[in-house]
């Protein structure tokens, strides 16, 4: 999360909640090939699919919360813009970026969610001429310094994915090379803000239960409000554990494609947001969340090698895209054929 400054600008996170004890892994530490630290990450990354990335301690950490800070900054002003501004950049699907406005989809209890979003392409940002949208020109002047967020948070999960690389034992680059900076992708900055209740619901689901289709997501958000169901828990409000934000830490967790290229070892957890707890209900609610997908020309097949488990006998390998992948099952869950649900991963 951004530095203390803006933690504290809003409320406290409230003590006695129930909060997922997340392992807090230093960027530092896993650029130092600390063993140690390697090992607690990719523990992690099959337990809760979920960690705290610290970006204290390391230069290139220090730039990275700064660069967040901006963004948070930025969400403020879009929200600022009045609605009917907004409005005028609504979202056409099938492109799903750009301007999503509150009440727009229905959440796990079927009442209409509770958040704002404008999402912005990674291939847009970095100049892909074949990827270009009408913005706000809050958004217009502030291209380079989102150039610049892109690129240092990339440059921060590909440190996570070349030390998964390791724990996995296969070839080093391996994953960075599916999800790289300089290819097409559908990868994205995603700016997030709820208004402020005053007269705070802590029952209500602001995003519903998901997992993320990607391959690794990093978030920063100051207010608390981000739940993790926990594996083999039932989908009951009392199983729900807060993730609490901490001064400068990201939150990152795993995507579902990297499930499927790891055999399952690693876990996509279900994950929501509600109302800011406590006092902080009482304040307008951001977060800038960078979503990583894999290069348009990848395939969902699994890897193969290191501790990667082979196909069963009777089981094929895929053949799908992870474009087509992702496509299919964005639809079913639509169609209510399929279930947001934890995949992957394993207790310990």
């Amino acid at each position: 999360m951004p530095t203390q400054e803006y933690f504290d600008r809003i409320p406290p996170f409230p003590s006695k909640l129930p909060v997922l004890p997340l392992s807090k892994i230093s960027l530092e530490g896993l650029k130092n090939n600390t063993t140690e630290e390697v090992e607690e990450l990719f523990e992690a990354c099959q337990k809760w699919g979920f960690f705290l990335l610290d970006l204290r301690g390391s230069d290139e950490g220090a730039t990275l919360l700064q660069d967040a800070e901006g963004m948070f900054d930025l969400t403020t002003q879009l929200s600022t813009l009045g609605q009917e501004t907004l409005k005028s950049y609504t979202y056409k699907p099938p492109d799903f970026m750009r301007y999503k406005g509150i009440g727009s989809i229905k959440t796990d209890n079927g009442e209409a969610d509770h958040i704002h979003a404008y999402s912005l392409s990674q291939d847009e940002v970095l100049g892909n001429p074949n990827r270009s949208s009408l913005h706000p020109e809050v958004i217009n002047t502030s291209k380079e310094q989102l150039r610049k967020f892109i690129e240092h948070a990339h440059a921060g999960l590909d440190e996570v994915l070349a030390k998964l690389d390791i724990c996995l034992g296969i070839e080093p680059k391996t994953l960075e090379a599916l999800s790289p900076l300089d290819k097409e992708s559908e990868s994205l900055v995603r700016l997030l803000w709820s208004p402020a209740q005053a007269n705070p619901d802590y029952d209500r689901i602001s995003f519903g239960g998901h997992t993320d289709m990607g391959t690794m997501t990093l978030l920063f958000n100051i207010a608390g409000g981000l739940q993790v169901l926990p594996a083999s828990c039932e989908n009951v409000q009392e199983n729900w554990q807060y993730i609490k934000p901490e001064p400068g830490c990201a939150v990152v967790n795993v995507g579902d494609t990297l499930v499927e290229w790891t055999g399952g070892l690693l876990r996509s957890s279900l994950h929501r947001v509600v109302t800011a707890p406590g006092d902080q209900a009482m304040v307008q609610r951001e977060s800038v969340a960078y979503l990583v997908r894999p290069k348009r020309t990848a395939s969902l097949q699994r890897l193969k090698g290191g501790i990667i488990p082979p196909l069963l006998p009777g089981e094929e390998y895929e053949t799908r895209s992870v474009d087509e992948w992702n496509e299919w099952r964005s639809r079913q869950i639509a169609l209510g054929q399929l279930k947001p649900e934890t995949r992957g991963g394993r207790n310990m």
